[in-house]
């Protein structure tokens, strides 16, 4: 079972509907009604972006990253939620020069299992992932973006910088995801 942490992202309609088209055995929480204690019974997440910062709402995201890692579990961290999984492994984000908005040419720089091919995603962020914790790595850049797709090097957690659930390409990258 999945659990999709709505963290506020004007995008999670889109990512909701796309699972349902998908036949996904999903839950979709708002980041304040998840309940720490039922994180047992889910065996992937995917953590959805945001529109504003809220201190209980990092320290939800937070927790759900820790408890993927102590039990092998999937996760997907979309925009805030890639910023969240590189901040929690001990990386950095930083404010962007300028909002990225529209689509982008993302292109994989490492073997991995959600792209295999330059894909088109959809950029809608000020802030992006600066520097990763070891045991992070980058698996994707764009002309734009240095960590356009991450990965956990022993675990199957992954972050997304773009918004997967805008585009055709995207919707195969979390399709890959939810058969990993």
């Amino acid at each position: 079972m999945l659990l999709v942490v709505d963290n506020g992202s004007v995008f999670t309609r889109n990512l909701s509907g796309f699972l349902e088209s998908e036949k996904a055995d999903f839950d979709l929480r708002a980041f304040g009604d998840v309940d720490p204690g039922s994180l047992r019974g889910y065996g992937s997440f995917i953590l959805s972006g945001r529109r504003s910062n809220d201190r209980r709402m990092n320290a939800q995201n937070a927790r759900i990253i820790r408890h993927c890692l102590g039990g092998s579990k999937k996760l997907l961290g979309i925009c805030y939620g890639a910023e969240m999984l590189a901040l929690t492994l001990g990386g950095t984000i930083r404010r962007m020069g300028s909002a990225q908005r529209g689509n982008r040419t993302i292109t994989p720089t490492r073997s991995n299992p959600l792209v295999s091919g330059a894909m088109v995603g959809y950029e809608s962020h000020s802030y992006e992932l600066a520097r990763l914790g070891p045991d992070l790595e980058s698996v994707a850049s764009s002309g734009s973006c240095r960590h356009e797709i991450i990965q956990h090097r022993r675990g199957r957690l992954f972050g997304t910088q773009f918004h997967p659930e805008m585009t055709r390409d995207g919707l195969r990258l979390i399709a890959g995801f939810l058969r990993l």
